[in-house]
């Protein structure tokens, strides 16, 4: 009884919180042509910030055209005060004394958050952008997708550095003003040799002894820096042919001197950058084509708001927000899709697997316009026994749904060129899913255990047998991808005349 009557009070301490710091709030969506904002602060703000997000977005592209775009949706708050920001992440405002930041990045199973306080503002004169640490991981994350391999802990947090400052006025798009912080470890640390430096790895002591990751963000900062602006910016145009020498598998150091030429002898001419007084940074034209007013924007129901910041708090941890907000969202609209796409992924969180998959499936037949939720329900039907040609037909329906709401989710293309094959579809109906999911995300051992399935299932074994072994391959520390591909391998017949009769 004390753990329950202790659970009540806690519940009703967060609704009230909900009550005081949310509820009241009017929450409304406004669309760009690559971000979707949820605001409190009112229209103008939220268009401001839609438009400096686009203008980043413009400047890393521009910049660096072979980055690709986000495989899941980034849904972004912007709030309008300080007490917002404290409903939203309240765990900065538990820790005495801790930070409280004006920027907070968290990712979901179902898209990326991003929180961000709009009554921020950048002064004429200041060259630190407040929101450089949510951006800092907008461009990791951007980095990371582009590429089908692990990266230089150098290249992905030294780039991401440089970009995260990236400051955008009304007139212009200031990238790459030096970061005070950086620049005052530079001075004070002892500092890598350039070798030891790009050789860094995530278990290298450098990296996670003692304060060991501040001192290698500022050199890894300084290296790109260097490579970008250094010496009338002669290097910039070789990132890029690191960046593609990387992608088509060439070992980093290998690909390093390619690029850039010898380590020893950059060895000089970067330490005198370090050392140097002034930085320069590169000025930006604004993509005039991007403008406040082509935004769409539509208010929010109390139901969608509540479930909205409910997916927020369970990506962040906060069960009993959660929990608190999914009810408050039920009070308003019963049958609300987004408080069962709320309530199934608390409950996925918490290892409540079938009670889970029950809400996603009512999500589903709710109408959620999440891609993640059709994906989760059409698996939820496959489970363990064979659906019968009804139940394949639905979940055919449920993933061509999911790649309609997020066309870059390469395992909703598999699975559905899979159910597919099961269901005697044509070749090309198979197939073109397929070719989609290996596009989207060619390392994913598991689209090509689809794959090799879907292959064995139209009959075309020495197909099915290489992309098994592809996937054998690929598995590397993923034990059941690898097992089941070796499965697979051993199963598949090598001939026609060896199929059963």
């Amino acid at each position: 009884m004390k753990r329950i009557a202790t659970l009540s009070i806690a519940l009703w301490i967060a609704l009230m919180a909900v009550d005081r710091a949310e509820a009241a709030d009017t929450w409304t969506e406004t669309k760009s042509a690559n971000f979707t904002i949820w605001s409190n602060a009112g229209d103008r703000q939220a268009r401001d910030l839609l438009w400096q997000l686009e203008q980043i977005r413009f400047a890393v592209r521009t910049l660096w055209p072979w980055t690709l775009e986000l495989t899941r949706p980034m849904l972004v708050f912007g709030v309008k005060d300080e007490s917002s920001m404290k409903a939203l992440a309240p765990k900065y405002w538990e820790q005495k004394g801790g930070v409280r930041p004006v920027g907070v990045w968290v990712t979901g199973p179902d898209q990326y958050y991003m929180v961000i306080r709009t009554d921020v503002r950048v002064e004429e004169n200041q060259l630190i952008n407040p929101y450089q640490s949510s951006y800092f991981s907008y461009v990791t994350l951007i980095l990371n997708s582009s590429f089908a391999r692990d990266l230089p802990l150098w290249f992905s947090r030294g780039l991401a550095g440089v970009q995260s400052n990236t400051i955008v006025r009304d007139n212009q798009i200031l990238l790459g003003p030096p970061i005070t912080w950086h620049l005052e470890r530079l001075q004070s640390d002892a500092r890598l040799k350039l070798a030891d430096l790009i050789a860094v790895t995530r278990s290298s002591k450098e990296y996670t002894q003692g304060d060991g990751l501040a001192r290698f963000d500022a050199q890894a900062w300084a290296l790109m820096h260097f490579l970008m602006f250094g010496q009338n910016a002669a290097r910039r145009q070789a990132i890029s042919t690191f960046a593609e020498l990387l992608d088509k598998g060439q070992e980093p150091v290998a690909a390093f001197v390619k690029a850039f030429g010898p380590v020893e002898k950059l060895e000089n001419d970067f330490a005198a950058y370090i050392n140097r007084r002034l930085y320069v940074y590169q000025q930006f034209d604004l993509d005039k084509g991007i403008t406040r007013a082509t935004f769409t924007s539509r208010p929010l129901t109390a139901a969608q708001a509540a479930a909205g910041l409910a997916s927020l708090h369970v990506a962040m941890g906060r069960p009993t927000e959660a929990r608190a907000l999914i009810s408050e969202s039920r009070k308003s609209e019963p049958n609300s899709p987004e408080a069962y796409a709320a309530e199934a992924q608390l409950l996925w969180s918490q290892d409540s697997r079938d009670q889970a998959n029950a809400a996603f499936l009512k999500a589903a037949e709710l109408g959620s316009t999440s891609a993640h939720v059709y994906y989760r329900a059409a698996a939820s039907m496959r489970g363990s026994s064979r659906p019968d040609d009804a139940t394949l037909q639905r979940i055919e329906q449920y993933l061509v749904r999911s790649t309609e709401l997020n066309p870059k989710h390469a395992r909703s293309y598999a699975e559905l060129g899979e159910v597919r094959s099961t269901l005697k579809k044509s070749p090309d109906d198979v197939i073109t899913p397929l070719a989609t999911a290996v596009k989207l995300d060619p390392t994913d051992p598991w689209i090509r255990i689809a794959a090799s399935r879907a292959f064995w299932r139209l009959n075309r074994l020495e197909e099915a047998r290489n992309v098994a072994r592809i996937a054998i391959s690929l598995a590397r520390d993923d034990e059941r991808a690898k097992t089941e591909g070796e499965r697979l391998l051993a199963t598949i017949p090598e001939s026609t005349s060896k199929l059963p009769k």
